[in-house]
């Protein structure tokens, strides 16, 4: 199974042309029984998107609801990791969280309300640089202990599978694989400083893991619960 650039250079000037990218999606699903021949699958998908997001040239909403009207105060931080080695681009994070949060998110509306975005182009309400982006993550954190601000802390990210969570948390994300490893007592050390720094408020235990929010995913890590959840905790109240 292949996905036809030359159609979808043409078919992505369609308002709603992730209908049917979905449909496509779900068929490879089915077709492509091997992980990894779906794997690839998808990164081809992602690559294209990437490129043309960067040239301007996917269909988007130029205007819409105000997706973040249902924003709390901030009392819960979700800690995530990229699952990729570290280096991970910001215009390829773009592209896979258009496609696996909004896309699924606007051919099949959940939030009463909300029905009639079905159809309509993708909108998320959050710019950076005068262009729209589709982050789920508020910051973005780097091997070497600096952090990328994505979305502002004002805006709700679609990252944590849970909506009550999403309204009131700040998504960190690591730049890393922590699969089935731990991160370093240096990054642990400075992500606990950022966190005292920006979200000292936070209670410990509202300090979760992407698997503690959502069921079906093992985010940030097979080791997050039994080795470098507590050691995070540990640096938090006044750091190394």
């Amino acid at each position: 199974m292949e996905f036809d650039e030359a159609y979808w250079s043409e078919a992505i000037a369609e308002p709603d042309w992730y209908i049917k990218l979905y449909e496509l999606i779900q068929e490879a699903k089915g077709k492509l029984k091997d992980d990894d021949a779906f794997r690839q699958f998808n990164i081809k998908i992602r690559k294209f998107f990437e490129k043309n997001l960067q040239d301007n040239k996917v269909a988007l909403a130029s205007s819409g609801p105000d997706l973040d009207a249902e924003r709390q105060p901030i009392d819960t931080i979700v800690i995530h990791h990229t699952s990729n080695k570290p280096g991970y681009q910001l215009s390829y994070l773009n592209a896979v969280h258009l496609l696996n949060i909004y896309l699924p998110y606007f051919v099949n509306p959940t939030v009463k309300g909300e029905e009639s975005l079905k159809g309509q182009p993708l909108w998320s309400g959050h710019f950076q640089d005068g262009k729209q982006v589709f982050w789920g993550y508020h910051w973005l954190m780097r091997l070497d202990g600096t952090f990328e601000r994505l979305l502002p802390d004002e805006a709700i990210g679609w990252h944590s599978g849970n909506w009550q969570i999403n309204r009131r948390s700040v998504a960190i994300c690591l730049d890393n694989d922590y699969e089935n490893d731990s991160p370093s007592d240096e990054v642990l050390e400075k992500l606990a400083a950022h966190i005292r720094q920006n979200y000292g408020w936070v209670a410990a235990e509202q300090i979760l893991g992407h698997r503690e929010c959502r069921t079906g995913t093992s985010c940030p890590g097979n080791t997050w619960l039994t080795d470098w959840k507590a050691k995070l905790l540990e640096y938090l109240p006044s750091g190394p």
